[in-house]
């Protein structure tokens, strides 16, 4: 995936980076695996955007995640969609950034519900933002998680997401749209 992405990373993209945006941007993500960081560092590398995680305050192990276990943590949240777990707080001033990056694992064909408690937590500081987001996956589309984000945020600016690894030029066109 890390190969792939690179590839948007020539030299003439971070000029156009440079010089086409000169607004300040910011990559928040929730990883688990470590797969949502490694895209987040790619697009990082595009966009020279400071790099956030979120972390849950109680951290999901790989039972929490089992899908095919009714009983876990992460089908749980998916089967009640008001579960919002607790986050730690993060260090950013939203008023100095015109532009995030939301990054995260599909779960359940959607975000996770830590991605829904950090919009509810910084909502009020995200309006009139642009947001960005993005999710790693094997297989699930991102078209999901566009429609329930769309959804539930409709005061915020969500663009059309993006599922990596994607064709180099996608990303360009995504990022520079």
């Amino acid at each position: 995936m890390a190969a792939i992405i690179a590839m948007s990373c020539s030299s003439t993209v971070q000029a156009q980076t440079k010089t086409d945006n000169n607004k300040k941007s910011a990559i928040v993500y929730f990883t688990h695996s470590g797969n949502t960081e490694l895209a987040a560092k790619q697009i990082a590398e595009v966009t020279e955007a400071r790099m956030i995680r979120l972390l849950p305050e109680q951290p999901y192990s790989s039972e929490d995640v089992n899908w095919v276990n009714e009983q876990s943590r992460c089908t749980q949240e998916h089967l009640n969609q008001s579960l919002r777990p607790a986050i730690k707080p993060i260090d950013i001033d939203f008023s100095k950034v015109d532009t995030v990056f939301v990054g995260f694992p599909i779960w359940w064909h959607e975000e996770p519900a830590v991605i829904r408690t950090f919009l509810d937590n910084y909502g009020e500081q995200l309006k009139g933002k642009v947001i960005f987001p993005f999710c790693t996956s094997y297989e699930s589309p991102m078209s999901e998680a566009d429609a329930t984000l769309k959804k539930g945020y409709p005061a915020l600016k969500i663009r059309k997401g993006l599922r990596l690894p994607a064709k180099s030029e996608e990303i360009k066109k995504w990022i520079f749209q």
